[in-house]
């Protein structure tokens, strides 16, 4: 779904920064705060595009992934 990055490292980004995405490259030691409206319910996975970054020592499931669960 998609999202607004509100602060970057701990840092606010102004207002007409904040465009509307549905991906973000996030570097070792950065760190992204972001704001979404879940407009439907379900489970939805956030998760690194890089493929070998979504499993532990290639063993499945781990690594950088988070589900959020949306209800009514």
């Amino acid at each position: 779904m998609p999202f607004k990055i509100v602060a970057m490292d701990g840092h606010p980004v102004p207002d007409a920064a904040k465009l509307t995405r549905d991906t973000v490259s996030v570097a070792p030691g950065e760190r992204y705060d972001i704001e979404f409206i879940a407009t439907e319910t379900g489970q939805w996975m956030l998760h690194c595009h890089i493929l070998h970054h979504t499993t532990n020592d290639n063993v499945e499931p781990g690594g950088l992934m988070m589900m959020i669960h949306v209800v009514e």
